[in-house]
């Protein structure tokens, strides 16, 4: 892979985009490594009759579906030492077991300032495996010295 510079990233360019499966046992491994045990993600048998979404089902921890979408930018700009600064993002549909969490990523933005100043906004969207919208979130990239 080319390393990536300011000079060399365009305002349209598409990232390589990033597809997961998800189902119970995904949410359980979440839920270890977050310490977020809520029976919302984690209880499927409480979720039935709670229904907390309006729905019988568990559903994905918000924090794991922005990993998902921010994964597009770290496979991306990690290896050319681009490092994401500020997100923000806007949690849209609850993720149920069973999906696939299909996530993009487009360079919406392109600032160049000074050397180690210079950033990038990255528009990013998730989605599941109907095209129905979940999330979506603006990444801050900024580009090191030497870049």
């Amino acid at each position: 892979m080319d390393k990536i510079t300011i000079d060399t990233v365009q305002v349209g360019q598409e990232l390589c985009p990033v597809s997961q499966f998800v189902d119970q046992e995904t949410f359980w491994k979440n839920a270890v490594g977050s310490f977020d045990y809520n029976p919302v993600h984690c209880d499927p048998e409480w979720v039935k009759t709670a229904k907390p979404f309006g729905i019988p089902v568990t559903v994905a921890h918000g924090m794991m579906t922005m990993s998902f979408m921010l994964t597009v930018v770290t496979n991306w700009a990690y290896s050319s030492m681009g490092k994401i600064t500020e997100t923000d993002s806007k949690l849209i549909r609850p993720v149920q077991g069973g999906w696939t969490v299909n996530c993009s990523g487009i360079i919406s933005e392109k600032h160049v300032i000074a050397p180690g100043r210079n950033y990038v906004i990255v528009d990013l969207k998730a989605e599941n495996q109907d095209g129905d919208l979940l999330a979506i979130c603006q990444a801050k990239v900024v580009f090191p010295e030497n870049n």
